[in-house]
C-alpha cells in the first residue's frame, strides 16, 4: 500500500482504496477512463489488492458479481463518468434481487458541470435508485473535509454485504499524480493521512453478531405431526446451507425434490424426486397430496412448483430463507423462518424419521422413478438434444468443479437431467432476475473468486449478448470451459404459448440466425472445437477437462429435433 501525496485527488483515492482493503474488499474490477484516473492510480500503487482490468463495463459488472458469488465479498467496480456506470446497471439489479454484495465507485465531474451540457456528464448521484442498498455521494476532494470522516463513511458503506452499494466521487483536474495548480497538499492533511496509514486499522470495528434462529418448537411439532411431508430444496448459496439441507433430508425421510441451484441433486438419499416440471411427475406429487411442505432456500427454476403444488391442499407450507425481500410468488407460504438453512438445521431438536405414511411416500418415489426411466428411453442417444447435453456434462464433470447453466433452455435441461452431476459440483446461477446477459462474465468471476474451473453451458443468444467477455476469459488465469449450445436462435419461445402465433414469434422473438462462434474463439485465441454428435461432444469435453485452461466447445443443435425430443418427453404419461 502507498499513500499518494501529489494532490488531493490521489490522496483521497489512496485512503478510499486502503479503507476498503482494511474492511476485506480487496478485489477491484477496473473499467478504464480518464475521470477515474485518481482511483486507478491508487490501485496501481496498492500491492495488497487484486486488480482486474476490464474493457467492457457490463461484462466487468457481471464478472464482479461472479466473484461475489464465490467469495461472499463484494467485487468493487470503478469507472469513469457518463454512461459507464449505467452499463453496470443490469448486474446491480441482479445483485440487489439475489442479495449479493457488490460495490460501484463512479468518478464524476465537478458539480458546476452537471446540467451544463459538459461532455460525458450526467446526473450520477443515486443513479441506481431502488436497486441500491445505500449511496454515498462524495464531493470533490477538499482539504477542509476531515480524512477521518472520509474513512468512517467508507468503512460504514463497506459493511453492506447483502446487496449493491454505490459511491460517487467528484474530481477536478489534475486527474494524474501531479501537483495541482493551486499548490501542494496542505501539511495538516498530509500529517492526517500519514497517521491514517501508520495506524493500519479500519476506521471502525463492526463485530459480526450472529443472528439467532427463532424458537422452533412450534415448527418441530408441525413436522412431527405431518402425515405426508414433502421436502423441497431451492437455491442455496453457501456450504453451511448445503450441508444443513443434505443432513436434514435423510433425517426427515420425506420425499424430496432438489432444484438444480441447490447443488444437491442426487446427493440427498433414496427418496429424491427427479423433477417437479414434468407433467406426470407433477401429477404424482399432487396425488400424493402433501399436508406439510418444507421449502429450504430461495426460488426454484420450476414454475409449476408455484403454479400447482403450492396451490394444493397442504395445511402448512414452511419456508426457511434468510433473504431480505419477500420470496413467495405463490403467496401460499404460511410459516416463514428468516434464517439460514444451516442455522435452522442446527437449531432443530429431535427430527428423526418423521415419515408417517411410508406407503404413500414409497409409492410416489417409485412412480416418479418410472417416469424418469421412461424419459430416458424417450431421449435418443444418437442425436443431440438439450437433455442429452446436460446428461453428458453431468456424467463427466469432476466433483470438485463448478457448473454454470445459462438461463432459458440450459438451466431447465439441467434441472430435469438425471443422473445428476457428481456430488460436490457447485452449481452457480444468475436467477435473481434471470437475464441472459453476462452469463459468461459471471462464470469467469466465479472461477477467479473460487479457484475452481467452471463449465459454463450457455445458449447462442446468451452468448451473442456476452461476446465481449471472451476477451476477459482469454486474458484471465482462471479456467472456463465454455459450451455454447447453438440452436440458431431463441428457441425457448417454441416451447411457450407464443408458438401458436408464428406470425408474431418468427422471426421477431425466435431471432433465427446462421452464425457460428469459431471465428469469435479465434479472435480471442481460445482453443475451439465443434460438436455435431453426442460422441463428438463427449470427446471434446473430455479433452477440455484433461488439457486444462479455457476453451470453447460449440454444440450444433438442430432446433427441430430438439423440439421433437422436448415434445416426446412432455407427452409421457
Amino acid at each position: 500500500m502507498a499513500l499518494l501525496r501529489r494532490n488531493m485527488n490521489v490522496l483521497w483515492s489512496s485512503v478510499l482504496v486502503e479503507e476498503l482493503r482494511r474492511n476485506g474488499l480487496d478485489a477491484f474490477f477496473v473499467s478504464p477512463g480518464n475521470r477515474n484516473a485518481p482511483l486507478v492510480s491508487a490501485l496501481a500503487y496498492n500491492d495488497s489488492v487484486r486488480k482486474f482490468s476490464c474493457m467492457d463495463e457490463r461484462g466487468a459488472a457481471y464478472r464482479a458479481l461472479g466473484y461475489a458469488k464465490a467469495t461472499g465479498k463484494p467485487g468493487v467496480l470503478t469507472c469513469t463518468s457518463g454512461t459507464a456506470l449505467a452499463n453496470y446497471h443490469p448486474a446491480v439489479i441482479e445483485a440487489f434481487r439475489d442479495e449479493l454484495p457488490l460495490m460501484v465507485i463512479s468518478a464524476d465531474r465537478p458539480p458546476e458541470l452537471t446540467g451544463s451540457d459538459a461532455n460525458q456528464t450526467i446526473y450520477q448521484e443515486n443513479l441506481y435508485g431502488a436497486f441500491c442498498l445505500e449511496s454515498l455521494n462524495l464531493p470533490c476532494p477538499d482539504p477542509d473535509y476531515p480524512l477521518d470522516a472520509l474513512a468512517a463513511k467508507i468503512c460504514h458503506i463497506a459493511q453492506k454485504k447483502n446487496g449493491p452499494v454505490h459511491i460517487n466521487i467528484r474530481f477536478r483536474d489534475p486527474l494524474i499524480p501531479m501537483e495541482a495548480p493551486s499548490g501542494p497538499v496542505p501539511q495538516a492533511v498530509l500529517d492526517a493521512a500519514e497517521q491514517y496509514f501508520k495506524n493500519g486499522a479500519p476506521a471502525a470495528f463492526y463485530p459480526l453478531v450472529q443472528a439467532s434462529c427463532p424458537d422452533l418448537s412450534a415448527v418441530e411439532s408441525i413436522l412431527k405431526k405431518a402425515q405426508r411431508g414433502l421436502l423441497v430444496i431451492g437455491r442455496l448459496e453457501n456450504n453451511d446451507d448445503r450441508q444443513g439441507a443434505a443432513a436434514l433430508a435423510p433425517m426427515l425421510g420425506w420425499p424430496v425434490f432438489c432444484d438444480i441451484a441447490s447443488s444437491l441433486k442426487g446427493a440427498v438419499g433414496d427418496r429424491e424426486i427427479f423433477s417437479l416440471d414434468h407433467p406426470k411427475a407433477l401429477a404424482l406429487v399432487n396425488d400424493y397430496a402433501p399436508d406439510v411442505i418444507l421449502q429450504l432456500g430461495s426460488g426454484l427454476v420450476s414454475k409449476h412448483y408455484y403454479a400447482a403444488i403450492l396451490k394444493g391442499g397442504a395445511k402448512y407450507i414452511i419456508q426457511v430463507c434468510p433473504r431480505r425481500e419477500h420470496r413467495d410468488p405463490s403467496f401460499k407460504v404460511n410459516i416463514k423462518i428468516k434464517a439460514g438453512v444451516g442455522d435452522f438445521f442446527n437449531s432443530l431438536d429431535d427430527i428423526t424419521n418423521l415419515l408417517q405414511d411410508a406407503e404413500a411416500a414409497e409409492s410416489l418415489v417409485q412412480a416418479a422413478e418410472q417416469v424418469r426411466t421412461d424419459l430416458t428411453a424417450a431421449t435418443p442417444r444418437d442425436a443431440l438434444s438439450f437433455p442429452l447435453i446436460a446428461g453428458i456434462i453431468n456424467q463427466n464433470i469432476p466433483g470438485d468443479e463448478a457448473l454454470f447453466p445459462g438461463n432459458s433452455n440450459a438451466i431447465r435441461a439441467f434441472d430435469m437431467a438425471w443422473p445428476a452431476s457428481a456430488q460436490g459440483v457447485q452449481v452457480v446461477t444468475n436467477r435473481g432476475v434471470s437475464g441472459i446477459e453476462g452469463n459468461l462474465a459471471t462464470s469467469l468471476g466465479f472461477a477467479e473468486g473460487s479457484g475452481k474451473r467452471v463449465t459454463a453451458v450457455i445458449g447462442d443468444v446468451s452468448m451473442l449478448h456476452d461476446l465481449n467477455s471472451l476477451a476477459m476469459v482469454s486474458q484471465s488465469q482462471a479456467s472456463v470451459i465454455l459450451i455454447i449450445v447453438n440452436n440458431r436462435g431463441g428457441r425457448i419461445f417454441e416451447r411457450l404459448p407464443i408458438r401458436d402465433f408464428p406470425e408474431i414469434a418468427d422471426p421477431m422473438m425466435t431471432t433465427p440466425h446462421g452464425f457460428d462462434f469459431s471465428r469469435a474463439a479465434a479472435m480471442f485465441s481460445l482453443p475451439y472445437a465443434k460438436a455435431e454428435t453426442p460422441d463428438k461432444l463427449k470427446k471434446a469435453y473430455k479433452e477440455a477437462l484433461s488439457e486444462g485452461g479455457s476453451r470453447v466447445i460449440e454444440v450444433m443443435l438442430d432446433p427441430e429435433k430438439d423440439l421433437e425430443v422436448f415434445t416426446a418427453r412432455k407427452s409421457i404419461r
